[in-house]
């Protein structure tokens, strides 16, 4: 079930801090069905996974019995036809009316939709069939809670008592991926960031690919000052097509200053140029500016004796990567000319001289 109003609602929710209430004792669950199918398809609900749970629930319903329906109810409510998730529970329910999941089903779904009211009176009707022992039960009020708002904790609370009673409980996982991230925003908030790290990392346990977990991780771990596992953090999701590239830019950026500051100069520099081909805007990178300045008069120095050596390659790297530095490096666009006509490459030659004629205004004073 995916949980996409986790959070979002506004006063008090239903049940209260009392629906804490529903501690199962020693829960009679209904017999579950374990074929691999069955399995599958629950796990693919429980994490979201639309597509894969399209192809394995209809091959699950044949074997699953009366949890059909609300296989095909959780189905129904993560592709967002909520009428037809409630057509599949009312059918669960003709043909199961004692079955505690289906009143579980029934709260969680409507919990994901914001419904919190409903939910309520779900997990009431359920305990009132004969579910009060149900660790189901006791999900369905921890997802309902981590859906209301400031009860993550104890949503939490109630996620794990129901796992403590049924360690193989399916559709866990999405929960308390989502409760330990909402946890860890209080952490936050609290400025507690070296256990908002540790809620973080409990969530991403659950739910690996959970995209805001993750980019939560990265400004934890920003914060914290560990640059370079967040950064790499970033640069993986960035490898996976998330167009981050103008955040991951000014983190970049921001690391630079920290490694300069700290007299990393060579890993400033570095990070430096990564956020320029990121897409930072130069004329914004403050102090970075006279840093690439210095470091690009740095190489040109050193391609220049290069190039008294006669090593004109070496010499034209050198010069090359000052460029990338500061494209308007007297030092560096001077030499490169002279090397470029001698090799008869008259425009390029033409094209560095005017830099070092009519520099661009970007050589004057740094702003602020």
């Amino acid at each position: 079930m995916v949980l996409a109003a986790c959070g979002a609602q506004s006063g008090e929710p239903q049940g209260g801090p009392e629906a804490a209430s529903i501690e199962p004792a020693a829960a009679a669950a209904p017999t579950r069905n374990d074929d691999p199918r069955v399995v599958q398809a629950r796990k693919a609900l429980d994490l979201g996974r639309a597509d894969l749970a399209r192809a394995l629930v209809p091959q699950a319903v044949a074997v699953a019995g009366s949890e059909g329906p609300l296989l095909e109810a959780r189905l129904a409510a993560l592709s967002g036809d909520h009428l037809a998730a409630l057509a599949h529970l009312e059918r669960a329910r003709r043909e199961a009316p004692e079955d505690p999941r289906v009143y579980a089903t029934a709260a969680e779904i409507h919990a994901a939709k914001g419904n919190l009211a409903e939910a309520d009176t779900e997990i009431k009707r359920g305990v009132e069939a004969g579910g009060a022992t149900a660790p189901e039960l006791a999900r369905a009020r921890g997802v309902q809670l981590i859906c209301s708002p400031g009860q993550a904790r104890h949503g939490l609370t109630l996620l794990l008592r129901a796992r403590e009673l049924d360690a193989d409980l399916p559709y866990l996982d999405r929960p308390l991926g989502q409760a330990h991230m909402l946890v860890a925003k209080e952490k936050i908030g609290a400025g507690d960031l070296a256990a908002a790290l540790t809620s973080v990392r409990q969530s991403l346990a659950h739910d690996p690919e959970e995209l805001d977990a993750r980019r939560l991780e990265v400004e934890v771990l920003m914060g914290l000052g560990e640059w370079g596992e967040g950064i790499a953090n970033m640069e993986a999701l960035l490898l996976e097509g998330l167009p981050l590239e103008a955040e991951l830019a000014g983190y970049y950026k921001n690391a630079a200053f920290w490694a300069v500051t700290h007299e990393q100069r060579e890993l400033g520099v570095k990070h430096y140029l990564r956020a320029l081909q990121l897409g930072f805007p130069r004329a914004e990178l403050g102090h970075g500016l006279s840093v690439l300045r210095a470091e690009a008069e740095t190489l040109a120095a050193r391609g220049a004796e290069f190039l008294g050596a006669g090593e004109e390659s070496a010499a034209r790297e050198l010069f090359d990567r000052a460029l990338v530095c500061d494209p308007e490096s007297l030092l560096a666009n001077n030499f490169l000319g002279n090397l470029h006509n001698g090799s008869g490459n008259f425009e390029g030659a033409v094209a560095c001289w005017n830099r070092v004629v009519e520099p661009s205004s970007s050589t004057g004073p740094m702003s602020s």
